[in-house]
């Protein structure tokens, strides 16, 4: 064995051009494949690192309104507490309030993620503690107890990692806390609402943010609370949802008897494992990538065969003394084996250390747009993936080297010196290779085109926005601010004054950013034709649609008056405008929110306005907007090449109020650029699949064609001498691959056929006319492309004498 792999490793190092393609290659496509198997196995497979995983579970409260459409899916407070208390079918229950509040006594007023929990977040999580203890029954609902525990990076980035952090006092919000633990550096909270999410800070429950005012009504809806649980181990997750649902439905009937708005609505209590509510929808966008990476890992195969069956010819007379001497057709199999190996033994590694870096990278980069991604990096599953995908190639390549020799042959060649005998490759072999090859790159280069136009025609529009001066502003308010909405009001219009009177601003308005913005569905009724229609709602004021520059097609804009008499008026965009009118003129017509409470509350159309394209989403929705000032947001638009710096805005707010600091400050072109952060990743990975498939399909056909030509000197090198013509001779020689090159259209169409569905998820907003032009180019780049790999060594050829295609086979 030894004297066998010596060999073996003499035979690579002689024919250096062959063995660094066979790596280069190789390696290229088995650090992608190593790369995609590892994030599909973290996300998919590898379990989440908390106990009882796949019992714990995220319910969600469905309203359903009386056409049985799904109107949203958030808690209102009383519901989420009474499920809290008396659901009497989970084994354990935690409530959790995300909000993003102010450190008061940190140097610059820092602005961090908290999260109010009950007492059984620590143990359904098992969140360790680096320091101190976690909330136990003192903490418990309605207890009050003003304590906190922060996680090790605010430990050590906002407290300098003192070891005596232990009992002192956090401010938060305006809000007096003592810190009673530090969480353990490695433990990583669940992001249960957003990728990337993560708490510094966990206060009791008690404390959270929900209005006093607002607690009380069954009816509203509150998407920052949510309730997360564990199954006992007998009870499914269907069967729980169904009890479920029947109870939250009675109690909140009961409660809503005097709305008739809600007449025929109903709860659905939906429950959904923890891992799906984590992963959202990266399952999907995984499958995709594998389908993508093995495409290649296929095309480079057909390569490398290519390259195989190539050095197999020319070891002839090798092989055929291996077979005069005894060598059976097994014995062949394992010294190719042994060579084999040896090359993608070497190609493996050099993958799995690219792969390394690459999860690495991802793992940086990559933390707002894929869970889980603090746990990428090389693992043994990486290892596995590198080691099995080693030894299977190496066995394929090995066993269509030994099927492409004639026995036989080999000691027939030995015994006449060789003298017009090789190893060659039948006709069907090598036409299986283009077929496929072709088969294979039409369906990744459509699919990738697809997606790549997609994710520009979003990205195009996105930039059509008239933003660039435009800065959103959010400001954070004290507790006694949030307690005290008038109050609050007030406060918010002086600083919103004071911050339109800068040398820098020329206008603002106290509205929030259409590109995060969070927006409900609201259920209107047209009062003519008792029409339900469900827009998104949003409250602005006056100065909304001027500061962004949104169109008004019809009527007006809203006023002064309007907003500050609370005017029953509405502004409508022109696709709510169609919904409700065949020809989108849809003034005059009056909306409301209970058809039963007077004409006197109906909401008169006053104006309908041209729909924004929003980054990050592939349709315009239809939106309502309300005469209501934003409650602590401002857009402001900046005069020509001016900025708005926090410290400013700081500085300004602290004067006129203590409790108000300034919450988040960012332009709406970096909002923009954020919420298209996932079409950028998409856009350039379809780029490299597209790039990558287009340059291994261009080796992979000239190599085969190549040999194509070869086998056929003999023919090419008379027809020459008898005349014949290039143009004659390309033809002849493109003939022999058109049918090859058919199968494998025919081939790719019953693959797109069968992924019609799922494709047309991805391209519902693509004309068919665009579809169908896609892959017609797709078609006409490889039939062009197999014309070049045909032309190439034709042409190498027809430049020697035309005698020597005879000589070479004499």
């Amino acid at each position: 064995m030894t004297y066998n792999f010596k060999n073996a490793w003499l035979n690579i190092t002689q024919h250096k051009i062959y063995s660094v393609s066979v790596v280069a290659t190789l390696s290229i496509v088995l650090a992608a494949l190593i790369t995609v198997l590892t994030l599909a196995y973290i996300m998919l497979i590898k379990p989440l690192p908390y106990p009882d995983q796949t019992r714990l579970v995220k319910a969600e409260y469905a309203q359903i309104d009386s056409t049985g459409t799904l109107n949203t899916r958030a808690f209102n407070y009383p519901a989420l507490i009474d499920l809290y208390k008396n659901h009497n079918v989970f084994e354990q229950v935690a409530l959790v309030y995300y909000a993003q509040q102010r450190l008061d006594d940190v140097a610059g007023l820092p602005i961090v993620n908290t999260s109010f929990v009950t007492p059984q977040w620590f143990d359904l999580f098992a969140i360790k503690l680096h320091l101190g203890r976690g909330f136990s029954e003192t903490e418990k609902l309605d207890s009050f107890n003003p304590v906190a525990v922060i996680s090790y990076q605010t430990w050590i980035n906002d407290f300098a990692g003192k070891e005596d952090i232990i009992g002192q006092r956090l401010s938060v919000g305006g809000q007096q806390f003592k810190i009673i633990g530090v969480a353990a550096a490695n433990f990583k909270a669940p992001a249960l609402i957003k990728t990337g999410q993560e708490t510094a800070i966990w206060l009791p429950w008690d404390y959270n943010l929900t209005s006093e005012e607002a607690k009380p009504f069954w009816w509203n809806r509150y998407s920052d609370s949510h309730f997360v649980a564990k199954l006992p181990s007998n009870i499914s997750l269907e069967q729980a949802s169904k009890t479920l649902s029947q109870y939250v439905d009675n109690v909140w009937q009961q409660h809503i008897t005097t709305e008739a708005f809600f007449s025929g609505w109903h709860i659905q209590l939906e429950l959904n494992s923890l891992q799906n509510v984590i992963l959202k929808e990266t399952p999907k966008n995984i499958y995709w990538l594998i389908l993508a990476v093995l495409g290649l890992v296929i095309i480079a195969c057909v390569n490398i065969s290519n390259v195989f069956i190539v050095r197999t010819a020319a070891r002839k007379h090798t092989l055929a003394l291996s077979a005069a001497v005894g060598a059976t057709r097994f014995i062949l199999f394992k010294l190719f084996w042994l060579e084999i190996v040896l090359l993608i033994g070497s190609a493996s590694f050099i993958g799995l250390t690219l792969s390394a870096v690459i999860l690495a990278e991802l793992s940086h980069l990559a933390q707002a747009i894929l869970p889980r991604a603090s746990e990428l990096s090389v693992n043994m599953a990486s290892v596995l993936i590198a080691v099995l995908s080693c030894l299977i190639l190496s066995t394929l390549f090995a066993y269509l080297c030994t099927r492409i020799i004639n026995y036989r042959e080999l000691i027939g060649g030995l015994k006449s010196a060789g003298k017009g005998k090789t190893v060659q490759v039948s006709k069907r072999i090598w036409q299986s290779l283009v077929a496929f090859q072709v088969a294979i790159t039409c369906t990744l280069l459509f699919i990738n085109l697809l997606i790549f136009n997609v994710n520009n025609a979003n990205i195009k529009e996105a930039f059509t926005l008239p933003i660039k001066q435009l800065t959103s502003v959010e400001i954070n308010l004290a507790n006694y601010l949030s307690a005290d909405r008038e109050k609050a009001n007030q406060v918010l219009n002086q600083a919103a004054n004071e911050i339109a009177l800068l040398p820098e601003v020329a206008q603002i308005s106290r509205s929030s950013s259409p590109i995060n913005d969070n927006l409900i569905t609201w259920s209107l009724i047209e009062v003519a034709n008792n029409k339900l229609v469900l827009p998104f709602g949003k409250a602005v004021d006056e100065h909304y649609f001027s500061v962004l520059k949104q169109p008004i097609l019809q009527g007006r804009s809203f006023s002064t008056e309007d907003v500050k008499s609370d005017a029953n008026v509405i502004v409508i965009n022109d696709v709510l405008a169609k919904q409700l009118s065949s020809d989108g003129n849809a003034l005059g017509m009056r909306l409301s929110f209970d058809i039963t409470s007077g004409r006197e509350n109906d909401l008169t159309i006053i104006g309908i306005v041209k729909a924004m394209p929003i980054p990050g989403k592939a349709l315009k929705e239809p939106k309502a907007f309300l005469t209501r000032q934003g409650y602590r947001s401002f857009i402001v638009e900046l005069k020509n090449n001016q900025q708005l710096k926090k410290q400013t805005l700081n500085t300004l707010l602290q004067k006129i109020d203590t409790g108000i600091s300034v919450h988040k400050l960012e332009s709406l072109n970096s909002q923009r650029d954020t919420a298209l952060f996932r079409q950028y990743v998409v856009s350039a990975t379809t780029i490299m699949l597209i790039v990558a498939t287009i340059v291994l399909t261009s080796i992979g056909l000239v190599s085969i064609m190549r040999y194509s030509v070869q086998l056929r000197r003999a023919e090419i090198g008379i027809r020459l001498c008898i005349g014949a013509k290039p143009l004659d001779l390309f033809l002849l020689v493109f003939k022999q691959s058109g049918a090859a090159i058919l199968i494998g259209f025919l081939l790719s169409d019953g693959i797109l056929f069968l992924l019609q569905q799922q494709l047309q998820n991805i391209a519902n907003t693509v004309p068919t006319l665009t579809q169908l032009v896609l892959f017609l180019t797709t078609l006409i780049f490889v039939v062009t492309l197999g014309a070049i790999a045909c032309y190439l060594p034709l042409n190498a050829q027809l430049k020697r004498p035309a005698i020597s295609g005879i000589q070479s086979e004499s």
